[in-house]
């Protein structure tokens, strides 16, 4: 499913750092980083592989907002980070496993966390409450993600990723109508923006579906 993340040139930017091995290893579950016990032999070897590879990417960078966030819980900068690098590492597990393998259940919650904690120190931020969006429904938490979507729409009307993803939320627990409203204001917003194509798409895809069910008897 396309997300119409924030724009790159607006991304709190992640400053990766080398730290002890040992020190990262404890930052994240073991299931992430492997174990020592016996591999099993079938297809869960190379998900675990896929998995292992995947954490290596992110982990530095979770130990570097991590150490900010010791030395200072309420930096607001650190928590986005980690909740962006949360958010990345999370989608990269959907790209390379597909959707509801239920293995990045996990980094969309922490995500939650940490923007849930910045936004509690720095309200405001379309940036930040439209990834938090974001995490909310691929965590399961489709009625958070659209309240969070709501009010970004009321607070900044011209933040057009808030509508594309907010058509995405309604449109999953069926709510077409606003599905539809939330796609025309992002076209408005954005008609050549990095989500139009796929916006128009959604759009045929449900006046396709209406118009199916007009017909059937």
């Amino acid at each position: 499913m396309a997300i119409n993340k924030r724009n790159s040139s607006l991304w709190v930017k992640i400053v990766v750092v080398f730290v002890v091995l040992a020190f990262v290893a404890s930052l994240v579950p073991a299931f992430f980083l492997g174990g020592s016990g016996p591999q099993p032999t079938n297809a869960s070897t190379e998900t675990g592989a896929t998995l292992e590879r995947i954490a290596n990417d992110h982990v530095p960078a979770v130990a570097s907002s991590t150490a900010a966030l010791q030395a200072d819980p309420e930096d607001y900068n650190a928590l986005v980070n980690l909740g962006n690098v949360y958010y990345d590492w999370g989608l990269q597990i959907m790209q390379a496993l597909g959707s509801g393998t239920g293995h990045d259940l996990p980094m969309w919650t922490a995500a939650v966390s940490s923007y849930e904690r910045a936004l509690a120190i720095e309200p405001g931020d379309p940036n930040v409450e439209v990834d938090m969006a974001i995490a909310y429904f691929y965590s399961g938490q489709t009625p958070r993600a659209i309240e969070v979507a709501e009010r970004v729409m009321a607070e900044s009307p011209e933040f057009a990723p808030a509508y594309y993803n907010g058509a995405i939320f309604y449109r999953a627990s069926g709510q077409t109508a606003d599905a539809v409203a939330a796609l025309e204001r992002y076209l408005e917003l954005e008609p050549e923006g990095q989500s139009a194509s796929a916006a128009y798409n959604m759009l045929a895809e449900m006046q396709a579906e209406s118009a199916e069910t007009t017909t059937q008897p």
